[in-house]
C-alpha cells in the first residue's frame, strides 16, 4: 500500500453511505509529536440556507470539488438526535484561489431548487 492506494480509496470510499449516512474517508491529519492537526486549510468556506431534504455531502462534494482540491469531505451540520440537516455546512479547499472560485461562481446560487 502507498500513498496512490490511499487517494485512490479516499475518493472511491468517500461519500458513500453506509445506514443512510455518508462515510468520510481521509487521511490522518494529526502530527503525531505535537498531537495537533497537521494539515494547513486554504480556505474553510461557510454554506448557508441548504435545502435540509435535498441537499447532502455527496452534492456539496460534487459540485464544489470542480473549483479546487478539497482537503476534507464537505460536512453539513446536522441535529445529533435525528440526523437532519439544520441548513448550513463547510467545505475546506488547499488553496485560496479555489475558495475565492467557489464563491464568485456559487453566491446566490441554487442547489436543485
Amino acid at each position: 500500500l502507498d500513498a496512490a492506494d490511499a487517494e485512490y480509496a479516499m475518493q472511491i470510499l468517500s461519500m458513500v453511505k453506509l445506514h443512510g449516512r455518508p462515510i468520510r474517508v481521509s487521511k490522518s491529519s494529526l502530527d503525531k509529536k505535537t498531537g495537533r492537526d497537521a494539515m494547513d486549510v486554504g480556505a474553510n468556506l461557510f454554506l448557508g440556507n441548504l435545502d435540509p431534504v435535498d441537499v447532502d455531502e455527496k452534492l456539496l462534494y460534487d459540485t464544489f470539488s470542480a473549483f479546487g482540491t478539497i482537503i476534507r469531505p464537505p460536512r453539513i451540520m446536522r441535529d445529533d438526535m435525528t440526523n437532519q440537516s439544520k441548513g448550513f455546512g463547510f467545505v475546506s479547499y488547499d488553496s485560496f484561489e479555489a475558495s475565492d472560485m467557489a464563491i464568485e461562481c456559487m453566491h446566490h446560487q441554487f442547489l436543485c431548487n
